[in-house]
């Protein structure tokens, strides 16, 4: 069966500056909250009404992935407010990936920052395999996967290796990305690592690990892809920002990071690949969910791929 899925990896508005400052400290709760059993463990999800209670009615579903902040349910209300509401037929679905500090009884524990690059949970599940069994459970429905910061480093890495087909991925602001060659705009020198994973596809973890580097480069190339990038998401002392040497080698803030990306993927796999893999800038805007939602193309590119 090909999933397609339209997954939303997004951070809540109240909360984008600050994602790696204020974490979530504790468990999500509320009416909106449910758990789903996955890869050996429990995660729970933010939705309108859980999975089991879906009707045919829904054929459409944005799984909006949080940031560092880990706030699942603030990123479900960010993209519903973007959207003007949940539409007909749409329903909009945010996991939560937590840590020691947020766990609920019996879920999955991951690492602070290691969970947007597939890393293992305490109970040996990668998030992307937590990630794969949670679309397996939404059927054949149209699924979109779209990430703001951290959410976008896991949508970009996820497209590139999960066999797992959506509909779509977007990929808004983060502070990295996974390249598919050693060359790099930015110095490399003393930066031994700058090539592992999650940066590059050396030393890649397990999950990362079950395809040969071919089948990602296939995979990702003929994949729906849409980058999005605010112009003013050029500060490079921001607090969430990635400064580590392997992410300025990519370059020095995450406007630059983007447009970088966006050239070395057409140089890996031609210009051709544009086509599925645009580049959505919006003039104006910082690291700031709200403002990159707030244009019609950005809007547009939640909507599945076209057929065919």
């Amino acid at each position: 069966m090909r999933w397609r899925v339209a997954v939303a990896a997004l951070l809540a508005a109240p909360v984008l500056a600050a994602c790696a400052q204020h974490p979530l400290e504790q468990p999500p709760k509320g009416d909106l909250v449910h758990t789903v059993q996955v890869a050996g463990g429990g995660l729970a999800y933010c939705a309108s009404a859980p999975i089991e209670g879906w009707g045919a009615d829904v054929r459409r579903v944005i799984v909006a992935v949080h940031g560092l902040d880990r706030n699942a349910c603030g990123m479900r209300q960010a993209v519903v407010d973007a959207l003007g509401g949940e539409p007909a037929g749409t329903v909009v679905l945010a996991p939560h990936f937590a840590t020691s500090v947020d766990a609920l009884p019996g879920g999955h524990v991951w690492g602070t920052m290691t969970w947007p690059e597939g890393a293992e949970s305490d109970a040996g599940a990668s998030s992307y395999a937590a990630l794969d069994e949670l679309v397996a459970r939404l059927d054949d429905r149209a699924v979109t996967l779209v990430g703001f910061s951290g959410g976008g480093q896991l949508t970009n890495r996820y497209a590139a290796v999960s066999p797992t087909e959506l509909d779509a991925y977007v990929v808004i602001n983060p502070s990295s990305y996974v390249w598919f060659s050693d060359e790099r705009p930015g110095p490399t020198a003393d930066c031994p690592a700058w090539n592992a994973w999650r940066y590059g596809l050396d030393h890649r973890n397990r999950y990362a690990s079950r395809l040969s580097i071919g089948q990602i480069e296939e995979q990702y190339a003929r994949r729906s892809v849409r980058y999005l990038i605010g112009t003013a998401d050029d500060d490079p002392r921001s607090a969430s920002l990635d400064r580590s040497c392997g992410a300025m080698a990519e370059g020095a803030n995450r406007e630059e990071r983007a447009v970088n990306y966006v050239r070395h993927i057409r140089e890996m796999f031609g210009p051709e690949v544009a086509t599925r893999q645009p580049l959505i800038v919006v003039p104006g805007v910082g690291h700031d969910l709200a403002g990159m939602l707030g244009t019609d193309a950005a809007l547009a590119a939640l909507e599945p791929a076209p057929e065919g």
